[in-house]
C-alpha cells in the first residue's frame, strides 16, 4: 500500500484584499489544474481562493462561503477529501458549501474514480459535476464568457449556441442557491 502526502492549505487570518463587493463564493482548488480559474471566469459571483481557506471571520468584508474544486481523478478526489476533512477537523470559520468535480476526460470515468467520487461527494452537503468540454483545451481563459446569476438560466432554442455550457450554469445555479439558503444564518454565526 502506498502512502501519499495529505493535502492541506493555510487559513487566512485577514480577509482577501479584493474590491467591494467581493465574490459571493471562494473556489478552493484541491490541486493545480482543478479548473478553478476557468470556473472563476465563467461565474461572476466566484473567485479563486488562491490555495488558502478564507478567514470567514469578517463577514461584512468577505464572503465566508467556499466550494472545493477538483478533477475527477483518484489524486484529485483524494486531495479534495483531505480538504473537506481538514475543514471539518480544524473548525474553520469559513463555510464549506460543497464540492465541484470537473471531468478529466470525455466519457464515463473508471469505476474506481466513480466509487471515490461517490464517497467524497457524500462528505459534503452538495456536489456539482462539470463534464468534459473539449473546446476548453484550446480556449484562452480571457475569451470565455461570464455567467451572472441575475441573468437566469438561458432558454435554448433550436440552433442557438449557449455560450456558457449548461452544466456550468446548472452548477452555478446550485451554488447560488446554496449561498441563498445559508444567508439567514450568516449573521447569527458571528
Amino acid at each position: 500500500m502506498s502512502s501519499r502526502e495529505r493535502t492541506s492549505v493555510e487559513a487566512r487570518v485577514e480577509p482577501y484584499p479584493v474590491a467591494a463587493p467581493g465574490p459571493g463564493v471562494w473556489l478552493l482548488g484541491a490541486h493545480g489544474g482543478a479548473g478553478v480559474s476557468t470556473l472563476a471566469q465563467y461565474w461572476s459571483f466566484a473567485d479563486d481562493a488562491r490555495h488558502q481557506w478564507p478567514c470567514g471571520t469578517d463577514r461584512e468584508v468577505e464572503s465566508p462561503y467556499v466550494v472545493v474544486v477538483c478533477r475527477e481523478t483518484i489524486q484529485g478526489l483524494s486531495s479534495a477529501h483531505d480538504l473537506i476533512l481538514e475543514h471539518r477537523n480544524r473548525g474553520l470559520a469559513c463555510e464549506l458549501l460543497g464540492l465541484v468535480t470537473v471531468a478529466n476526460a470525455a466519457g464515463q470515468p473508471p469505476k474506481d474514480v466513480r466509487q471515490l467520487r461517490s464517497i467524497v461527494s457524500g462528505a459534503v452537503q452538495a456536489h456539482w459535476a462539470i463534464g468534459w468540454h473539449r473546446f476548453l483545451a484550446s480556449a484562452a481563459r480571457s475569451s470565455l464568457p461570464t455567467w451572472r446569476a441575475l441573468d437566469g438560466v438561458p432558454v435554448q432554442t433550436k440552433g442557438a449556441v449557449i455560450e456558457v455550457p449548461e452544466d456550468v450554469i446548472a452548477a452555478g445555479v446550485g451554488i447560488v442557491t446554496a449561498i441563498q439558503s445559508n444567508l439567514p444564518t450568516l449573521w447569527s454565526v458571528q
